[in-house]
């Protein structure tokens, strides 16, 4: 079972993209490993990516708004009754759950994915480092930490 929630920033573009292409890339990377795994989803994530970043060159010089979008990326995976969280930016993952057979205990909320923003330091350190030649690629402006002064996700 599959499950994926994309929320696209710039405009709808990217989301349709991931929408149309992670599960394709998850069932056959999963088909020729014998499985889902971790390395299966990163290599989904990564195949995707790969891409849209083609697509966005391809047509950036007839339609250049393409280069600022994206999205955030939520995937949920049961595979032999394991459960896989991967998450690309600041969307969450949530599980409800209830402690007790009784209907009338309540349901606790789990928090299952962590936020991947520059909000957090080790992810700003590793954009940082992913572009050592931009000193202002992670910049803290308006009150929050944000890529080029734009945007807050880890792009």
């Amino acid at each position: 079972t599959y499950v994926g929630v994309y929320d696209g920033h710039g405009g709808p573009e990217a989301s349709r993209f991931v929408n149309n292409h992670l599960f394709p890339y998850l069932h056959k990377f999963a088909s020729e490993q014998g499985g889902l795994s971790v390395d299966v989803i990163k290599k989904a994530f990564s195949a995707t990516e790969e891409d849209f970043l083609h697509l966005v060159k391809l047509s950036l010089p007839v339609s250049p708004q393409i280069a600022s979008v994206g999205s955030c990326c939520l995937l949920g995976a049961i595979s032999n009754n394991v459960l896989y969280v991967a998450n690309l930016g600041d969307s969450r993952v949530v599980l409800g759950r209830r402690y007790s057979e009784n209907k009338n205990y309540p349901v606790e909320a789990i928090r299952l994915s962590t936020d991947h923003n520059v909000a957090d330091e080790e992810v700003r350190r590793e954009v940082e480092a992913l572009h050592p030649d931009d000193s202002h690629i992670v910049v803290y402006t308006r009150g929050v930490w944000r890529i080029k002064g734009i945007i807050q996700v880890y792009i």
